[in-house]
């Protein structure tokens, strides 16, 4: 290739996105020639182009400073909000704009301190968000109506429990079955901080049997049965014998059997019930006497108690909710599996109409499963001594090492993320109490930061290590695998830890990741085309949460931002604008913190003074650029214009690996000197920027400046061909763009005309 001849070589797309230093000697890899190893405030499309990322629009400022987390809240596809969570509040958005009630901005409080944000987990069923941190009980987020939000806890009809109690020394005897009670324990089980939470009591209860002898109208005491009865008659008697049922301790009866005699008729029959109940029998006898015994079979009987309060170690009060099985100790009692002393659940997720819960400080690696169809009951019945399939679930994940449960994921199957492992647990059968096996995936822990699905894959921040994964079902495998997206682009997480992470499907498949220094990274993420490419996202500030909300059939992606306004710091809510296909340069939003307004009259006024005050902006007005300007309240435009775009400006920057083009029959291109003299590129409505061969030795892009003069719209798409300052002969031959002014740029490929020798 040596000679006079330059050598044209193409870079036709951009779809290995940013990549390291380290890697800009890897010609073997194929990802090589489709990289960047800078991609600053720009975006890669999946099918092969880079462009200048969009600006951001202000929202408004966030409630209350210090840490702040996004959350999405889908009503349905077509509803969405975005809620703000911060220091003990939640405010909610709606397009951008705050949701008021009677002209006030909704405020709702929580328990929530700015430590606590990292913790929550969400998981949402129509108009109920449920609220999960480990450290407060589950909450509930309802959406009544566009003005009705109400946050409160959840009241279980059933809650989970823990183990039995595992010393059978430590007896607890309760003073009565029902009604408030005294608690007296064999040893110190009691402690202040129980105060509130339940216990359950499994109490052997002896069989029982009532006689009646009956020549009128009778009526027996009730019998208590847990499981299986009896009624036996005998004499010469006419008129009715009718067992009756009660569910709620004897306060309403119905009857369950009516039995029909006359003269020497004399029934006998046995029975079940689903659960706990009392039984009498009501004679209604018209001649003769009959004699009826009601018997009741030994069971094991639990009841609930809420306590009230606690005397000593030894003693406490307490109020039965569901009525204990008798007096006697037993040694079988069970702590609530939630409570201040145990913990709250960490993570909650909807399974098979299931409403999951994962681990707590006294159970890391323990799920929960409500009834099927009843997602606050988490209560197990039997019948005829077995669990019934609609029963609630508790399951451990059992590992060697003890890891806790940090994030639960749904698609075909339960994904669940440990800090030290992933398990899965199979969707293709009917979970039941009888039939669910965890398996354990990958070993690789999960950070706090919430995984993100992708179509049928999940990508999720590990623990150990600045690397983000992804995994998902291999068919040739039988289990979930996936691989580590960083690996080519190390520099962007080396030293760094994520705090943030959102996913916009629409329009270009992007995951957007925060680091704690106030950098955005965005991965363009297409599995299916094996598409990973990096860029990363700097503005006149930091970063600091993150959010993608389904609004009007599109994506909108939120940050809140950390800015330095008017020598003051505050939080702007701020959201990416779209990228039109428009040859308007005033259609387009390239700038950040930006206000946009378009009037019926033209006007001088300049929107967004008051918040961007004593800062150097941009101002794009019936487009036409004007130079950078010191905001003042008191700014106005050099002339009126309908249609004023003002923010602060971003710059594109954008870096290409070292030239190579092969083998050649005298070996390889690196490492010889090498001259980029023209760089050719191929745009797609564009318009401003620089090129050189050199960073601080960069040629503006000339265009057609006849039509700015005009006012006509002077977004470019075709080739323009850029010579190169003089920069000198190199052993990189690599090709710099910068783009600092707000219009769109969008480079579909690059040319560069190459000399070898020197």
């Amino acid at each position: 290739m040596a000679g006079e001849v330059p050598f044209y070589a193409i870079q036709p797309a951009f779809t290995a996105g940013e990549v390291s230093e380290e890697v800009a000697s890897r010609v073997d890899l194929d990802k090589y020639q489709l990289a960047l190893l800078l991609a600053e405030n720009a975006i890669i499309r999946p099918y092969g182009p880079v462009y200048k990322r969009p600006g951001s629009l202000c929202c408004g400022q966030v409630h209350a400073g210090g840490d702040v987390l996004l959350y999405r809240f889908e009503y349905d596809v077509a509803l969405a909000y975005l809620l703000e969570i911060g220091e003990r509040y939640v405010r909610i958005w709606k397009d951008g704009a705050l949701l008021c009630r009677a002209g006030v901005p909704i405020v709702l409080s929580t328990p929530y301190a700015a430590a606590d944000l990292h913790r929550l987990r969400f998981v949402q069923s129509v108009d109920v968000l449920y609220i999960c941190s480990g450290v407060f009980p589950v909450m509930q987020l309802t959406r009544f109506s566009e003005a009705d939000w109400r946050f409160s806890e959840v009241l279980w009809s059933y809650p989970p429990f823990g183990d039995v109690n595992s010393d059978e020394e430590a007896t607890i005897s309760p003073s009565a079955a029902v009604g408030d009670v005294t608690l007296t324990a064999a040893r110190d089980v009691f402690s202040s901080a129980d105060v509130g939470d339940l216990m359950k009591f499994s109490q052997y209860v002896n069989g029982d049997t009532v006689t009646m002898e009956a020549e009128g109208a009778e009526e027996s005491r009730p019998v208590t049965v847990g499981r299986s009865w009896k009624v036996i008659t005998h004499g010469s008697w006419s008129g009715k014998v009718t067992v009756q049922h009660s569910a709620d301790d004897g306060a309403s009866w119905v009857d369950l059997r009516t039995y029909s005699g006359r003269d020497d008729y004399n029934p006998t029959e046995s029975g079940d019930v689903d659960a706990f109940s009392l039984l009498r029998v009501r004679a209604g006898i018209t001649k003769g006497r009959c004699y009826v015994s009601l018997s009741s079979f030994p069971y094991r009987h639990e009841g609930y108690v809420r306590l009230t309060g606690v005397t000593d170690a030894r003693h406490a009060s307490a109020h039965v909710v569901r009525r204990l099985g008798g007096t006697e100790a037993t040694a079988d009692w069970f702590r609530g599996a939630w409570s201040a002393v145990n913990g709250f659940p960490r993570c909650a997720a909807f399974f098979q109409d299931r409403l999951c819960f994962g681990g707590n400080a006294r159970y890391p690696q323990r799920l929960w499963m409500s009834r099927s169809g009843d997602y606050t009951d988490f209560s197990v019945d039997k019948e005829q001594g077995t669990v019934t399939d609609d029963s609630a679930v508790s399951v451990d994940l059992l590992s060697r090492q003890a890891y806790s449960i940090s994030h639960m994921d749904v698609g075909n199957d339960l994904l669940v993320f440990t800090d030290g492992n992933t398990w899965s647990i199979s969707g293709s059968e009917t979970v039941k109490p009888s039939n669910v096996t965890p398996k354990n995936q990958e070993g690789y822990g999960a950070s706090d930061v919430p995984p993100l699905r992708v179509g049928n894959r999940v990508v999720y921040v590990q623990r150990r290590g600045a690397m983000i994964r992804d995994t998902g079902y291999s068919y040739e495998s039988d289990g979930y695998v996936g691989a580590d997206l960083t690996l080519l682009a190390k520099d962007l997480l080396r030293g760094h830890r994520v705090v943030s992470a959102a996913y916009a499907q629409e329009p270009d498949s992007l995951l957007y990741f925060v680091r704690e220094d106030g950098v955005l990274l965005c991965l363009t993420y297409v599995q299916e085309q094996k598409v990973f490419a990096w860029s990363h996202f700097v503005t006149h500030g930091k970063y600091r949460a993150v959010c993608a909300v389904n609004e009007a059939e599109r994506d909108v992606v939120y940050v809140v931002v950390e800015r330095r306004l008017g020598g003051a710091a505050v939080l702007l809510l701020e959201r990416f604008a779209p990228m039109p296909v428009s040859a308007s340069q005033q259609d387009y939003v390239m700038a950040d913190a930006a206000f946009v307004e378009c009037r019926d009259v033209p006007s001088r006024r300049i929107p967004g003074a008051d918040v961007l005050a004593g800062e150097e902006v941009v101002v794009l007005a019936d487009g036409y650029f004007h130079e950078r300007m010191k905001l003042s309240e008191d700014s106005v435009l050099p002339a009126p214009a309908r249609c004023v775009m003002v923010g602060l400006p971003y710059v594109m920057r954008l870096t290409q690996p070292n030239f190579d083009a092969g083998m050649t029959p005298a070996g390889s291109l690196q490492g010889r000197r090498k001259l980029i003299s023209t760089a050719i590129l191929r745009l797609v409505r564009s318009f401003g920027g620089a090129v050189g061969s050199l960073p601080d030795l960069m040629n503006a892009i000339v265009y057609d400046d006849e039509r700015m003069e005009l006012g006509e719209d002077v977004l470019y798409s075709g080739d323009i061909s850029v010579t190169l300052s003089a920069g000198g002969w190199d052993t990189q031959g690599r090709v710099y763009i910068n783009h600092d002014v707000p219009y769109p740029f969008s480079l579909s490929a690059l040319i560069r005309e190459v000399s070898f020798g020197g």
